[in-house]
């Protein structure tokens, strides 16, 4: 899995660095800091899964582009928003200061609409709608909603308000990028709604993981500050369910992320990989 992630990585950051050298407009500093956000690297989970969507539906990496491209800048917008100080103030991010922080608040702010909007260049048709709810009130935008409300504890009831948030918030521009893939290379419904049932559960896997490595990680290899959740006063899966619970929880989950994929056999090698692969990461 790792030479796959390494591979499909090389193909992203080769269309990205020509769909960004071939833009029209470059309005400074706005234009400096999209470049800067999405250029610093990153694990390109979306992107990959992207392109194992299209796979799996029976079409090729490239089939997935333009959904790769869009998922990606969705995702670095929501980055650079959710570092802002109205939100988690976080003042490192990959190792290297946050867009506000290097940028400015203003900029920072332009810079992640101009993201979204670049996405929808991209994608047209199911998939732009697919990708649009699932980044929007009815997914990720709707999941950092209930997030600001969890600070502090509010209105929290457990490990199962903790999922609804994840389900929306991490799981849903896993489904975006997933599912988008496989529309554009021709994916059946009943392809689609198995997918949607894998990047569910790896969603709320990919979370549990991010708050063991807030609590746990050092922040030099974490490339981000830690110990942002206690600050923020944050309810996680650690501070609910103890290192050990939650460390369980993601194994749960995990079986059940492979599960959804069972009845497409070997089709399905490499998702199932990259759930196994994605629960052992560090950082």
């Amino acid at each position: 899995m790792k030479t796959d992630l390494a591979s499909y990585k090389e193909r992203f950051e080769k269309l990205l660095a020509k769909t960004l050298e071939d833009y029209p407009v470059k309005l400074s500093p706005v234009w400096d800091a999209v470049v800067y956000a999405v250029c610093a690297g990153g694990k390109r989970v979306r992107p990959a899964l992207a392109y194992m969507g299209a796979e799996i539906a029976g079409g090729r990496a490239e089939d997935a582009d333009s959904v790769a491209l869009a998922v990606e800048f969705i995702h670095n917008y929501s980055l650079i928003h959710d570092d802002l100080p109205c939100m988690d103030d976080d003042d490192l991010r990959r190792g290297r200061p946050t867009v506000h922080k290097a940028f400015g608040e203003g900029t920072a702010v332009l810079a992640g609409d101009a993201l979204l909007n670049m996405a929808f260049e991209h994608v047209e048709g199911r998939a732009a709608r697919y990708i649009a709810r699932e980044s929007g009130m009815r997914g990720m935008v709707g999941g950092q909603c209930l997030d600001l409300a969890n600070s502090g504890g509010a209105g929290v009831d457990g490990a199962a308000w903790l999922d609804k948030i994840n389900s929306l918030k991490t799981s849903a521009l896993f489904r975006a990028a997933l599912v988008g893939g496989a529309i554009d290379a021709g994916a059946d419904e009943k392809l689609c709604h198995s997918l949607e049932n894998y990047a569910e559960e790896l969603g709320k896997v990919f979370q549990i993981v991010d708050d063991l490595l807030d609590a746990l990680a050092d922040e030099s290899v974490l490339g981000k500050s830690a110990g942002q959740d206690a600050k923020n006063g944050k309810v996680t899966y650690v501070s609910l369910l103890g290192v050990e619970g939650a460390k369980a929880r993601a194994e749960e989950l995990n079986e059940n992320c492979k599960s959804a994929l069972l009845p497409y056999g070997e089709r399905a090698e490499k998702l199932i990989s990259l759930a196994d692969e994605l629960i052992k990461r560090v950082k």
